[in-house]
């Protein structure tokens, strides 16, 4: 299920930022996360991303980085210095790789405006505020962790609901 989920994530940043898949066509690059359960290929055709659990599939280029590693990529950081860094480990053809982070990166989406269609513009805003402040955490998905106990348990708490004023 998670990996239909990627998909369509995926398709629908590809359309709403307009992205030329068109380098990677034909391309199939395996992708793990090290801290979360994926382990998926994400096939290349059509100018769509066609994502499948089968990994027994040969891949172009295999990717494994953890998900604060993953978020740094999306935010601009250059891919060399982070395999300089031992962070991210690749076989294979990395040019591949390196077409991927530049179609990552060249997508502007607008995460507010997106989920304002369906939630409305204040939980959208709140959205918004969440992700920056997980953009800017070392361990973003502790940040989350943390952020959603402290809103389940005790929500005055949250820095959601802070008073401005304060």
């Amino acid at each position: 299920m998670q990996h239909f989920v990627l998909e369509q994530a995926l398709n629908y940043l590809i359309d709403q930022g307009n992205a030329d898949l068109s380098a990677l066509n034909g391309k199939t690059l395996h992708f793990a996360l090290e801290d979360l359960p994926l382990n998926v290929n994400f096939v290349c055709t059509n100018n769509r991303i066609f994502v499948t659990t089968d990994t027994s599939i040969g891949a172009d280029v295999d990717i494994k980085l953890k998900s604060s590693v993953f978020l740094a990529l999306l935010q601009g950081e250059d891919l060399t210095e982070l395999l300089r860094q031992d962070k991210i480990v690749i076989h294979g053809d990395v040019k591949t790789a390196q077409l991927l982070v530049d179609l990552l990166q060249q997508l502007d989406i607008d995460l507010e405006e997106a989920l304002s269609k369906y939630t409305g513009d204040i939980i959208a805003h709140q959205v918004g505020k969440l992700a920056k402040n997980f953009k800017t955490s070392d361990n973003p998905l502790e940040a989350l962790k943390n952020e959603l106990t402290t809103l389940l348990v005790a929500p005055s708490k949250s820095s959601l609901f802070k008073n401005k004023g304060s």
